[in-house]
């Protein structure tokens, strides 16, 4: 059993912390210099995300990457998140993480960290200027895509349960909410 990390008093807590912290196996986020641990995903949310991996890993081009969680994308020396799934330009990868504002993030929405996911990580991935953030819901289901315009997110296309959209942004790919599901 490992020891339990400690953290500087007195100021926020940085990258560089999260860094030093062991690989417990935990999923940790900074928000502002505050920690966040996530819990586990559930088997449903994991199907999610392998199918949107699969679907835009096919067509997605060569400029670009897509890599599911646990990836750290560093939006400031005191914020890190890991989306459920995120799209960024090869050379913003390093050894460690994503490194600024990732062309696309996505969150698979959970009873857990629904409130996180709609709320405070688009609230924050629009702030730095990632250009797409989608949000998916196994239960109803429902795919929502935003893409920034004039620095506000602007709903580019939603999909209820087996509605096929076409999408452009960050590339063309076409999905339904209930394909990610079933």
């Amino acid at each position: 059993m490992g020891g339990v990390p400690t953290f500087p008093h007195g100021r926020p807590l940085t990258w560089a912390d999260l860094e030093a912290m062991p690989d417990d196996g935990h999923r940790f986020e900074l928000v502002d210099g505050v920690l966040v641990m996530s819990p586990s995903p559930r088997p449903v949310h994991q199907r999610v995300v392998a199918r949107l991996l699969v679907a835009l890993t096919a067509v997605c081009p060569p400029e670009l990457e897509v890599l599911p969680a646990p990836v750290d994308v560093v939006l400031a020396d005191d914020t890190v998140f890991i989306p459920d799934l995120v799209v960024g330009r090869r050379e913003q990868f390093t050894r460690q993480a994503l490194m600024g504002p990732p062309v696309l993030a996505v969150e698979v929405l959970s009873p857990r960290t629904r409130h996180v996911d709609l709320e405070l990580k688009r609230a924050k991935f629009q702030e730095v200027g990632c250009e797409n953030y989608w949000m998916i819901d196994y239960d109803s289901p429902w795919l929502r895509c935003l893409h920034l315009e004039n620095g506000v997110y602007v709903e580019q296309a939603r999909s209820d349960g087996e509605e096929i959209i076409e999408l452009q942004f960050p590339f063309a790919v076409k999905l339904s909410a209930q394909s990610l599901v079933r």
